[in-house]
């Protein structure tokens, strides 16, 4: 019950930018996809793993830019390949982006989110439990601009804290994620 209200959401959040066109002058939907890692215990008791996202962007001035949105990764953990730490993120960016030469933007970006941690597995089900823990992303990374289409590629490292996932050291970690993305422009 908790995951469909979480999910409903990141629906709700993902279109929020979207419904402010007089706000934005420049909207846009980002697919992004990439890789994943837990640094510290948690690190230590996951694989490198694979993550999808869904953000929808609204630019109020031309060097700033709003990202909303929903990320879902998994990470197998590391004891007998059994099993994920399944996670589902709903965060909000903030991205100083100034646009050089009509095409390049650079940009490093802060924001906030909340995480909903779900083990499967033998082991995830013996070591970790579900919860949810708080994110603070900073990211940077550069964008491509073409005529309505934006390709880029970003990393971004999540500070995490939240409730006990699992005993000891084992939850103790941050989240580094890098990968690609295409948005359309509107």
């Amino acid at each position: 019950m908790r995951f469909r209200r979480f999910f409903g959401c990141a629906v709700v959040l993902a279109v929020a930018p979207l419904a402010a066109p007089a706000l934005a002058q420049d909207r846009g939907l980002t697919v992004q996809s990439g890789v994943t890692a837990f640094t510290g215990g948690l690190g230590g008791q996951t694989n490198v793993g694979s993550f999808l996202s869904l953000q929808a962007e609204a630019r109020p001035l031309s060097f700033l830019a709003l990202e909303v949105g929903y990320e879902g990764s998994a990470n197998g953990f590391e004891e007998d390949n059994s099993g994920a730490l399944w996670r589902h993120n709903l965060g909000v960016l903030v991205k100083l982006q100034p646009v050089l030469a009509n095409r390049w933007a650079p940009f490093l970006g802060a924001g906030g989110g909340v995480s909903y941690l779900d083990p499967t597995g033998e082991t995830g089900a013996n070591v970790f439990a579900d919860g949810f823990v708080m994110e603070v992303p900073v990211s940077a990374g550069l964008e491509y601009l073409l005529e309505g289409v934006t390709m880029g590629a970003r990393a971004t490292y999540r500070v995490m804290a939240g409730e006990d996932i699992a005993p000891g050291s084992f939850d103790e970690g941050d989240l580094f994620t890098a990968g690609l993305s295409l948005s359309g422009r509107f």
